[in-house]
Parts: C-alpha cells; sequence; structure tokens
C-alpha cells in the first residue's frame, strides 16, 4: 500500500501527484529557457574587497586620471568655466573624515559640472607654513638630541628650522596628495606646477608680496604698536582666527582698592566728604587679570553713569558706580553705607596711586565701554594689554608701558619682584601677594578664556609692533560684497549669512605679522635709527628676481642687506646702508591661504563657489573677502557653501583619547571608495554635525549595493542589445511606457536641481526612490514579460527604453559613485569612459516624453496604479499566483474613462491589455458603481476577485492556455513568437 509521510495512503497519492506535476511543469519549463530572453553579463554582482581594491586602482590610473584634462580641452564643452576654488588643507598630519567630507562635496560638484556639460576650474592647494609645522620641524631636532647625533642640541637658524619644515610639508602633500587621488577627486594631479598650488610656490609667494605692497601703498596696511593676542607658548603673536576658547578655564576674581591722590583734586562731593581729606576714599576696581596690574596706567569711568561713596564695614570710603553697590554687595560679603552720589562727569580731575608704585600718580579717563552690568563701574585701565585701554590711552596722547617680553615673562620694567617671572601662571599670584593689604576680596572665576589653538596654551594681550590690515576702512565695502553672496545649504542662509556679517562688524585690527621662522617674510628693511619701514618697489623687484632664480625665498635670511638693497633705492631715499636692517617677521598664515583668489585665479576671476566648514567663517572665508575687497573692491566667491564637521554616532568630536575615530582609509579598505562617497553625499549637507558610524556606513554599503544590483540587470537587458534598437519609436509606446519616461525625465530633472542646489542628500533620496520604487519595484517588474518573453519588436522596444534609463542613471551616479559608474559602463561600452560618452552620446538618448498622449498616458497610469493598490491589498490575503486570478472593478464613470485607456476590451482580449499587464493579473472586468450604492461608501474602487481554473503558460506563466485546445503547449502569443523564430 502507498504511504505517505502521514501514513494516510491518499495523502501520500496527492503529495506524490504534485510532485509528478510540479516535476512535468519543470520540464515543460525548461523546454523553452532558450527561447526566453533573460538577462545576461559578465559584470559581477559583489565585488570582494581585493577585487574592489585593484578595479579602484585601475580606474584611478586610467579613467580618472585623464578626466580634468579632457574636461578643459574637450571641444564639445560648453565655453563657459565652473569655478570652485580650493581652500587650502594644513600640509601637517593624517588625512580624517573632515577632509573627506570637503573634498567629496567639492568632487560631487565638480562631477555633477562636468556630466551637465560644463568646463570646471579647480586647482587644489596646500597651506604649508605656520607653526604646527615648525614644531614639527623642532621635534625633529629634539630627537636628534635624545640620541646624541651631531649637532643636536643647538640652536637652530632660522634656514634650518625651514628646510627641515619645508621638507616635512612637501612630504605630507604627497601622502595627501595620493589620497585625494584615491578618493577619486577630479583635479590634474600629476601637473604639479599648473594643477595644484602651495603656499610655498615661488610663483605663490612672488603674487602674494606684489599684493602686500599695494595695499602698503594705498595705506591699508601698516605698522603700529598695539595689544593683540600673543602666545607665549608660540612666541608670536596670533589672529582671531587662530584662538580656541576654554569654556572652564579658572581665573583669579579680585577687587582692589586704589588710593585716590590729594594733588590736583577738582570734585566738589569729594570734598565735602571728610573735610577734603581724600587720602581716605578709595576707588575700587575689579579684574581677572591681576598680572596685569603692573602695567596700570589709568582708571576708566563713565561720564553718563552715576557713582556713589559708601562706607564699607571696614570703614573705609569706597568709590563706585550707584547701580553696582547692591552687586558688589553680594560679591564680597558685604553691606555698604551709601554717603553720597556723584555724576561721571565729576571724576574727570580725579588722581589716584599707581597699585605698585604709590609715588605714580595716574588719571581718571572717560571711556564710553565701561558699563554699570558687573565690576564695579571703574575699569582698571592697562593699555598693553586691552584694546578698549588701548583706544582710550592712545586718545589722550599716552605713552604705552610695557613689561612683558616674547616668552610672557616681565621685563626689566617691571616691579623688581615680578622680573622674570612668567606672567600668566607666576604673575597672578606674585601681585595678588603684594597687593593684599589693599585687596577688598579675592576669589576665582570660571570662565571662557582663549587659548592657542595649536598649543592648547593660554595666550594673553601684549602690546607690540605689528604690520596690521586696515579692517575699519574695509568693513563697509566688504559688508556689502557680500549682500550680493549667496550662502548654502539654503536652510540656513540666512542665519550664516548674519553671523558672517556680525563677525565683520565685530572685527578688530587683522594683526598680519607673525615672528617665527617658516612662512613667507614681510619684506621690509627698517631704519635702525629711527625704527621705521623702508619699502621701496625697486627692493621687491629684486626680491621677486632672486625668488624666481632659487625657487625659494630662504634668501632673505642668508643674504646680506647690502646684497638686497638696489642704488635706485639708497639714491631715492638717501638712507645710508649701514643703517638699513631686514625684518625677521614672516606673515599671517591667514593673509597667505587669504590672498590664493590672487595667486591662483588671477586678480580678474571670481570663484563661482568657495566650500569649507563652518569654521571657516572666522578664517578663510573672512580672510579672503577683506583681501579681494581691499584689493579689487569686490568678494572673491559668489556663493560660499558652509558644511559642518564629522562627529561620533553619539555626537562627540572624534579623537585619540576617546578611541572613536574612523578614518576615510578604513572605511574604503572594508567598504570601498563608492561608499564613502555615498555617505558623505547623504550626511554632509544638511548639519553642522556630521554623523559617522559603521551602522551609517553599513547603510551606504547596502544603498550602493541596491545601485549596482540594479545596474546590473539593465546591463543584462542590454547585452544582446544593436545600436539599431536602441531608438525609442513613440508608436510603440505603452502608456505605462510614456508615464515611466515622464517620471525618468522628472527625476533626472529633480536630481540635477538638487545638485545644482547643493542639496546632495536629498538626491542621495531621490536616486534610492527611483530605483527602488519606480524603477524596480514598478516599471521593471511590469516590462519584465515583453522584455523576456514578447515579440522581437515588443523587446527591442523595452530594452530601447531601459537603455535610456541605463544611461540617465549613469547621469545622476557619476558624481557619487563614479567608481561603480565607469565599471558598469565598461560592460556596456567597452573601452570608452562614461564621461567621454557625455556630449557624444547622452543628450541624444534623453527621454522622450513630448508627444501627443503623454498627458492622458500618465492620468490613465496613475489611477490605473491607484487600484493596483488597492488589488494588492485584496490579493495579499490570497495564495495563489496573481496571473491566474480574475478581477472585477466597480468605480465612478471618470475612474472608468481614464482605465479604459488601459483596458479597450473591445480591441483584445482582456488578458492581454494594459491595465491586465500593470495590475499583473490575468483578466479585469470594468464595472460602474451599482445606482443603489450607499453615500456613505468612501471605498474608490469595489473590488471583487476570482480564481481561474485554466493552466498558465509554461514559457511565459502570464497568460492562460487556450480552454478551447487542449493540445495547446502555449498561449497563443507565445505560440506567435515561436513560430516567428522558427
Amino acid at each position: 500500500m502507498l504511504r505517505g509521510r502521514s501514513g494516510c495512503w491518499t495523502t501520500g497519492l496527492r503529495a506524490n501527484v504534485r510532485y509528478l506535476a510540479t516535476k512535468s511543469v519543470a520540464k515543460e519549463e525548461s523546454k523553452y529557457t532558450s527561447t526566453i530572453r533573460l538577462p545576461r553579463t559578465k559584470f559581477p554582482a559583489r565585488l570582494n574587497a581585493e577585487k574592489r581594491s585593484e578595479l579602484e586602482d585601475q580606474l584611478r590610473k586610467t579613467c580618472f586620471s585623464e578626466l580634468y584634462s579632457w574636461n578643459r580641452t574637450a571641444p564639445a564643452l560648453a565655453k563657459d568655466e565652473f569655478i570652485l576654488h580650493d581652500g587650502p588643507p594644513y600640509a601637517n598630519g593624517e588625512l580624517h573624515m573632515g577632509h573627506a567630507v570637503n573634498k567629496i562635496l567639492k568632487d560631487l560638484i565638480l562631477k555633477h559640472k562636468i556630466v551637465s556639460g560644463s568646463r570646471v576650474h579647480y586647482v587644489p592647494g596646500w597651506d604649508c607654513h605656520g607653526l604646527p609645522i615648525e614644531l614639527k620641524a623642532l621635534e625633529a631636532f629634539a630627537k636628534k638630541s635624545k640620541k646624541g647625533q651631531t649637532g643636536a642640541g643647538q640652536t637652530r637658524s632660522a634656514p634650518e628650522i625651514r628646510d627641515t619644515a619645508r621638507r616635512f610639508a612637501l612630504e605630507t602633500i604627497v601622502k595627501q596628495r595620493n589620497s585625494f587621488e584615491a578618493w577619486g577627486i577630479t583635479a590634474a594631479w600629476s601637473d604639479s606646477d599648473r594643477g595644484l598650488y602651495r603656499t610655498l610656490d615661488p610663483a605663490y609667494i612672488r603674487e602674494q608680496l606684489r599684493l602686500f605692497y599695494d595695499l602698503y601703498e594705498r595705506q591699508l596696511i601698516y605698522r603700529a604698536l598695539k595689544p593683540v593676542f600673543w602666545s607665549p607658548s608660540s612666541r608670536s603673536a596670533l589672529a582671531e582666527a587662530e584662538l580656541e576658547y576654554d569654556e572652564a578655564y579658572v581665573s583669579p576674581s579680585m577687587y582692589v582698592k586704589l588710593k585716590l591722590a590729594d594733588r590736583g583734586i577738582d570734585c566738589p562731593t569729594i570734598e565735602r566728604i571728610g573735610s577734603g581729606n581724600t587720602a581716605e576714599v578709595h576707588a575700587v576696581i575689579w579684574t581677572t587679570t591681576p598680572w596685569t596690574l603692573p602695567a596700570n596706567q589709568a582708571i576708566c569711568y563713565n561720564p553718563s553713569l552715576e557713582y556713589s561713596l559708601v562706607r564699607s564695614g571696614d570703614g573705609d570710603t569706597l568709590l563706585i558706580g550707584k547701580d553696582l553697590i547692591q552687586y558688589l554687595g553680594e560679591q564680597v560679603g558685604q553691606t555698604f553705607e551709601a554717603l553720597q552720589t556723584i555724576p561721571g562727569s565729576e571724576l574727570r580731575a580725579l588722581r589716584y596711586h599707581h597699585p605698585l608704585n604709590t609715588d605714580e600718580v595716574l588719571p581718571f579717563l572717560p571711556a564710553g565701554h565701561v558699563k554699570a552690568e558687573k565690576g564695579t563701574g571703574l575699569v582698571h585701565t592697562a593699555p598693553a594689554h586691552g584694546p578698549d585701554d588701548f583706544l582710550v590711552c592712545l586718545e589722550h596722547r599716552m605713552a604705552i608701558k610695557s613689561l612683558i617680553d616674547e616668552e610672557g615673562r616681565y621685563n626689566e620694567r617691571a616691579p623688581a619682584p615680578l622680573i622674570g617671572r612668567l606672567a600668566l601662571t607666576e604673575g597672578n599670584g606674585i601681585v595678588s601677594e603684594l597687593l593684599r593689604p589693599a585687596t577688598l576680596h579675592l576669589t576665582t572665576l570660571e570662565h571662557s578664556y582663549p587659548i592657542d589653538w595649536r598649543t592648547k596654551q593660554p595666550v594673553m594681550l601684549r602690546a607690540s609692533d605689528q604690520w596690521f590690515i586696515d579692517t575699519s576702512s574695509l568693513k563697509q565695502a566688504a559688508l556689502e560684497a557680500v549682500r550680493d553672496v549667496e550662502i548654502y545649504p539654503r536652510s540656513s542662509s540666512e542665519v550664516s549669512k548674519r553671523v558672517l556679517e556680525g563677525q565683520l562688524r565685530k572685527r578688530p585690527y587683522w594683526c598680519i605679522s607673525r615672528q617665527r621662522a617658516w612662512g613667507v617674510p614681510i619684506p621690509v628693511l627698517y631704519d635702525s635709527r629711527s625704527g621705521q619701514p623702508v619699502l621701496h618697489r625697486s627692493l621687491l623687484a629684486t626680491i621677486e628676481a632672486r625668488l624666481m632664480q632659487e625657487s625659494s625665498i630662504d634668501f632673505w635670511w642668508t643674504t646680506p642687506v647690502e646684497q638686497l638693497v638696489p642704488e635706485e633705492m639708497l639714491k631715492e631715499l638717501e638712507i645710508p646702508l649701514d643703517c638699513l636692517r631686514k625684518g625677521n617677521d614672516i606673515l599671517d598664515i591667514w593673509f597667505d591661504s587669504g590672498v590664493s583668489w590672487c595667486t591662483v585665479l588671477g586678480k580678474e576671476r571670481v570663484a563661482d563657489l568657495y566650500l569649507e566648514g563652518i569654521d571657516q567663517f572666522t578664517g578663510w572665508f573672512q580672510s579672503s573677502l577683506l583681501t579681494s575687497v581691499a584689493a579689487r573692491g569686490k568678494a572673491p566667491y559668489k556663493a560660499i557653501f558652509v558644511h559642518g564637521f564629522a562627529v561620533d554616532e553619539n555626537g562627540m568630536k572624534m579623537s585619540k583619547s576617546l578611541g572613536n575615530i574612523i578614518s576615510p582609509s578604513s572605511i574604503i579598505t572594508k567598504y570601498g571608495c563608492d561608499v564613502l562617497r555615498w555617505w558623505v553625499c547623504s550626511h554632509a549637507t544638511q548639519n553642522t554635525s556630521i554623523p559617522v558610524s559603521h551602522k551609517l556606513l553599513g547603510s551606504s554599503a547596502d544603498s550602493v549595493q541596491k545601485l549596482r544590483g540594479i545596474l546590473k540587470f539593465l546591463l543584462g537587458a542590454l547585452e544582446r542589445a544593436s545600436s539599431s534598437e536602441l531608438e525609442i519609436r513613440p508608436e510603440m509606446l505603452h502608456h505605462i511606457d510614456r508615464y515611466f519616461l515622464q517620471q525618468l525625465t522628472e527625476f533626472r530633472r529633480n536630481v540635477f536641481e538638487q545638485y545644482d542646489s547643493y542639496q546632495h542628500n536629498r538626491a542621495t533620496a531621490s536616486i534610492l526612490n527611483f530605483c527602488l520604487s519606480t524603477l524596480s519595484g514598478l516599471y521593471l517588474h511590469v516590462v519584465k514579460d515583453r522584455l523576456y518573453c514578447g515579440t522581437d519588436e515588443e523587446h527591442a522596444h523595452v530594452t530601447a527604453i531601459l537603455a535610456n534609463t541605463y544611461q540617465t542613471l549613469c547621469e545622476v551616479l557619476w558624481p557619487i559613485v563614479p567608481f561603480l559608474v565607469e565599471e558598469s559602463w565598461i560592460y556596456y561600452r567597452g573601452k570608452n569612459y562614461f564621461y567621454k560618452c557625455i556630449r557624444a552620446d547622452l543628450l541624444k538618448a534623453q527621454p522622450r516624453t513630448a508627444d501627443s498622449k503623454a498627458e492622458l498616458s500618465c492620468t490613465a497610469v496613475e489611477v490605473a496604479l491607484e487600484l493596483r493598490h488597492a488589488v494588492y491589498a485584496q490579493q495579499a490575503q490570497l495564495n495563489v499566483n496573481s496571473w491566474l486570478l480574475q478581477v472585477t472593478v466597480e468605480c465612478d464613470e471618470t475612474d472608468i474613462k481614464h482605465l479604459s485607456a488601459l483596458h479597450p476590451a473591445i480591441e483584445r482580449s482582456d488578458a492581454e491589455t494594459e491595465l491586465c499587464e500593470l495590475l499583473q493579473i490575468g483578466s479585469v472586468e470594468l464595472r460602474s458603481h451599482p445606482a443603489d450604492r450607499s453615500n456613505e461608501s468612501t471605498e474608490r474602487f469595489g473590488i471583487k476577485i476570482a480564481k481561474s481554473d485554466q493552466s498558465l503558460c509554461p514559457r511565459c506563466r502570464r497568460f492562460m492556455l487556450p480552454a478551447n485546445d487542449e493540445c495547446a503547449c502555449v498561449c497563443q502569443r507565445c505560440d506567435q513568437v515561436l513560430r516567428t523564430r522558427v
């Protein structure tokens, strides 16, 4: 007895019958496999890490190495060029995710412009000078000293430091350039003379010096003694952009009593108090920098405020701001008795004794910067250590007392206990101790304090002779120039513009001189008799000639003055040669890089775009703007794009100490370059914090793999197509074809607009949505029957549409995943590179949708897609092949009219209509809603589904076998197709 697994012979019989039937069907289907045009291509579905690395390297050396030069010279491209001016990264250290974000965003834009038919101008550069590289050179000398090598431990000369720093910078540039090239960045990497720029190149330095002289002659650059941010740890002045802030810095908070002098008093109110015995009255000042008190030269007051004489708990008579009596009492823990109110204007004649040198009597000076918000309303004024202090004393023609040297130590002019001591570390304690008898209150204050961005050590304001750009003369012109500049992303453009304008308005004078060795020297001589600078055009010409001849400006440090000074200059200026000495200052690196618009683009051209991180609002964006406005009265850029900083998945900054660093090189090794680029495109254009994690990178890898699968399918469909089969014939278009081509055109237009407006994150979303929904989820699913099993004419027609689709996808994908596109293009066009076919092929093959039936087709298909959704909702409950379903649809007359365009049953059997193809069902019957339909019904479509008992064709598995022909092996459509191939 035949038994099945259940032990029941009937169950076993049914199981065996099903097995034999399935086996029979499988044999029938395999019989027709050779007649079905299944996609086939050698394009691999996946690449392992080794194969991917080999392929990327090959494409880098062949395809992408020619891209930039091809774009610059191809005759078919537009003559107008898009200029993206590169902000030079610092030639120091390993590349990190910030570099990847910056360079890849730039390259996305360049590649989109190229695929749009534009010429691009992009010259990548490097910022080669400055303290960090100089410190690397000094570290190298220190290592030699530890190893006991010859010459170790000696004080190094400027030429020695410069030689080591230069070699370090050049070695770093080679490493970084190789990585940028590995990321697929478009540039003339092999042309180191014209394709790249470095701030140490002779031609770059020459143009920089010329600009310096031009601005000096126009009095926009000048030399003066002013308080500037000074870093004792770097022994150099710093610009605002070279500062960071320690938000938890702890300083002393000290209230000091300064005794009023009994000479020169002309304040009636104070004379009345204590019978004019002003020796008993003390002015109270507040400071968080006691180390500056030795340099005190005045007390500032506000004439518009009111002041009060108060009696303290200790019996002292104190002078403070009236509105600050309660505040001061809370700060020092005392209650003050108000004795008398004094108008601020009466303080003008007061004098007081210096806090440390009581023999020195100093003035009260009026000043608008004094406020009644905190402190005492009286401000300790040390012009050598504060910009407001400096301006007030300058107005009153006071000589500046500077007691701090370049190392941050008190010089010989300071009080004896302080000489040689470090002001920032030792000075506060010593001064506090010296002033203990005069101290009203001493505590500590945690607050934000500037530190050197490189050494991370605190800085000070210190007066010294420096070179400045006259920003006060440039601010208004700079603000006017910025008004016409577009700022991206659009979502934050108004805020970004307000930030930039606010920083310009608040910008103090710009100190452009530094006291270091590694940089561009300020080419100025000084008259040793007066200390005044000596500049002359003939000196500049001599320097330029030597610079270009020797390919270095190191000669400035090694050549005697007499060999630099032209006879013409001596005669004209009438200065003895032995009275001239060379300056040792170098130019600020922000001036160094900020003039790149001039050195790279020339004085006439303006960049279409600057693209850098948000921190460059205080850095390169601003230094470039100010130098350009100074030199030619306009901004150096038409638009700015601002991106954020890479952080980990928890929003934390990446650092070695946290162990959360993910490097670009590790991403490329694991996922490939295209995944890195896709991550940048998806995440780097909308937020100030750009999250990077293996989860997000894995998601990006999945997205790229899905795109690879779609390209593989399209290539498989196009494998056997001849060029004659790739032309779309409008008369052959189905409604779904017209709808899809319209969607394809709209998709391309949307993505191009998103690229043009730098909304790259939206572009990746649009690409994935179109590819997975409209293309793969709808069109490819619907047309597979025509593609695989249809007539030669139908197959060729669908193939032509898919060729258009593939080419369009390559256009929109190439800026983001160029390695994937170029790899796939090899399987489509052999040895031709995709980008070289842009003008020749792609524009000729754009989707054709401008025919009279397009609007009707789109409306009909959109209604059918609504119906498809409703049918699928019911069909999901049935476990049956959808092609065996017979569907009856009830709807209103308008919908019937639209659906009838896809279902002209009177012309063809209902199984072959486009509506059946779109719904992927066996047959459809359209009916109007019944007259007695309830008014409360909200369903658009009434749907009834039944299952057919007929068998499906073993070849196409779509159409049913003829019910009236028991001998039929295939459906009528397949029978006709097979007959044409006999």
